[in-house]
Parts: structure tokens; sequence; C-alpha cells
């Protein structure tokens, strides 16, 4: 009996210290966790900032007799320029990589310019402008490349001066019209916003009917104004 004895309690043993070393043996077929995967900057939300660039325009005055608006051979291009410098307030939505947006911005600037010569000048001044435009980019990460497009708002002081008469005649034109341009923006920190953009500013035709200095005159406008802008902005 003590050799069966024997044999058994060699083989519990044998098999607890086998069990013992197949739990301390590494396990073969497991693979590693994954690695975490990259977080990618998202554009989406709200956000407030400002801006400062240059804006170089040009204009035509061509003049036209007011009856039978008949040209009168007479016609005039200057050329507005100014720095510029206001905010902008807007809102982007990301959709993979594809971002929507809208933006709305006002400026501040002092452009004027002015032409002619003794049977008359026409002088502009410019003091202010702002948009409002649809936005739709592609984002590279924190970068973020964008086309731009919307309505432009403005106002405009035109002089006519008579040297020969000594009149002169002032008005302010209010105008609405299209702009449409493109930037680049990149996410500094997850709240700064760096950005450069271009736009061009179209505000079509219009004329002005003399009353003094001009009268018998009708002068047609033709503004029109290209910008670039540096900008920084908080997002939300």
């Amino acid at each position: 009996m003590k050799t069966p004895l024997k044999a058994a309690v060699a083989a519990i043993a044998l098999m607890s210290g086998g069990a013992s070393l197949a739990a301390d043996m590494p396990r073969r077929g497991l693979l590693p966790p994954a690695p975490e995967l990259p977080t990618f900057y998202d554009w989406s939300g709200i956000y407030v900032g400002g801006q400062v660039g240059y804006s170089w325009g040009s204009d035509r005055a061509s003049e036209f007799a007011t009856a039978g608006r008949l040209p009168l051979g007479r016609s005039f291009d200057y050329s507005p320029s100014s720095f510029i410098g206001g905010a902008r307030l807007g809102f982007n939505y990301q959709l993979g990589a594809v971002v929507l947006g809208v933006e709305g911005d006002i400026e501040g600037l002092n452009a004027h310019a002015g032409q002619g010569d003794a049977g008359g000048t026409v002088r502009v001044r410019q003091s202010w402008q702002g948009s409002v435009r649809a936005r739709l980019g592609y984002s590279l990460d924190r970068i973020l490349v964008y086309a731009t497009a919307g309505a432009a708002f403005s106002k405009l002081e035109y002089t006519y001066a008579s040297p020969l008469a000594g009149l002169s005649e002032t008005i302010n034109a209010s105008r609405t019209g299209w702009t449409v341009g493109g930037g680049v923006d990149y996410a500094l920190t997850d709240r700064l916003i760096l950005g450069i953009d271009y736009r061009y500013t179209d505000y079509g035709r219009f004329d002005h009917v003399g009353l003094s200095a001009y009268l018998g005159r009708t002068v047609e406008h033709e503004p029109s104004a290209h910008a670039v802008r540096a900008s920084l902005a908080y997002k939300f």
C-alpha cells in the first residue's frame, strides 16, 4: 500500500508544480494593448477676434450729360487705399474634414483719393466697411483652408467741385455689394486661432446727378477694393 500512496502523492505534487509553472509562463497569442489614437483639432464653436490689414481700391468716375445721358468723353480713375482694422465674430461646424461657417466683420479705414482737372474734380473718402459671409473650409488638423463669399456694406463720401465756378457739392452713398475670397487659419492653441485672408469686394455701379457744382452732369461710379488681413481670434 505504501508504494501506490507514494505514487499518488508524487503525481499530485507534479501536477501542482506544473500548474504553477504554467501560470508563471507568459501567455501566447495575446496582442499588447493598442496605442491611443491621436486626437485631431475640433474647429466647431463660436469665435471672436480682431484683424488688421491693408486695402487698396479702384473707382472710375465717368461723366454724362444728365439730359439724355450722353457721354461727355470725360472719365477719371483713382485708387483710394488705407490701412484697416476691426473686429470679427463667427461660428464653425465641423463635419469630418469639412468645416462650414458663417462670419461677420466691421472695420474702420481712412481711404481717400481724387482726380480731375479745371473742368471738374471728384474726390472720394471711405471711413468704414463691413461684411456678412458664408465660409467653406477643409481641415488639416490644426490648419484650416477655406473660401468665403457674401454681402459687403460701406458708405462712400463723394465731393464734386467746379474750380472755374468755385462751387462744390458732397453726397454720402451707402452701398451694398458682394465680396469673395479665401484664407488660412491655424490653431495656435485649443482656443487661439491665427489667420490670414484675402478678399475682393465690388459695390456695383451707381449714378450721381449733379445739383450745383455738377449741374447738368451725371457721374457714374464703379467702386471696388482688394484687401489682405491678419487676424487673431478666441474660440469658445
